[in-house]
């Protein structure tokens, strides 16, 4: 199936917020926005009820401070703990480990896919953590577009757009990090 499908979810701006670290709570929340769910809720409000982790491991919570750099910390939440707090406002699916197809599927579905990339889509710069090895580069974007060779996002930094499979592939192949939001 190759037609163009374009969800046209919202595009939440996180540093319009001054969340310098906010992309996985902007990115969730345009997708709950557009499933419909967490209407009551503005990104400000929203991302005072992200969990924190106590021991800055975004395996855990947010790992830090969505509005501050702090030595040490990745200023991060990844996909189980975003599942388990995105999960009292609708119903998400943990997608990770997914082939590309699996994502363009759920687009094609109706269903916006939370996606792990890196800021601007350029190659990772790795470092290393106690909890383990992660991009410093880190960004999250929401997929709600797909045609033939290209993905539509919503990215909390650089707005609406289009980019090729290959490069949103090379990306996201990386690490297969994913939350489909669901109706």
């Amino acid at each position: 199936m190759n037609e163009k499908v374009i969800l046209n979810a919202e595009n939440i701006r996180q540093l319009d917020w001054g969340a310098i670290n906010g992309c996985e709570a902007a990115s969730l929340l345009e997708g709950l926005h557009y499933q419909h769910h967490a209407r009551q809720l503005n990104y400000g409000e929203f991302l005072l009820q992200m969990p924190i982790s106590s021991d800055a491991n975004p395996y855990h919570g947010f790992g830090g401070s969505p509005f501050k750099n702090q030595p040490g910390n990745f200023e991060a939440i990844f996909t189980r703990p975003l599942v388990w707090w995105g999960s009292s406002y609708g119903h998400l699916t943990e997608l990770s480990g997914a082939d590309p197809d699996w994502l363009y599927c759920s687009v094609r579905q109706g269903d916006p896919v939370l996606v792990f990339v890196t800021i601007h889509f350029e190659a990772p710069e790795w470092d290393e953590y106690p909890f383990g090895r992660v991009p410093a580069n880190n960004h999250a974007v929401l997929l709600d577009g797909v045609d033939t060779h290209q993905v539509h996002v919503s990215d909390p930094i650089d707005g609406q757009y289009w980019l090729s499979k290959a490069t949103f592939e090379q990306i996201y192949n990386a690490r297969r990090m994913a939350i489909q939001i669901n109706k």
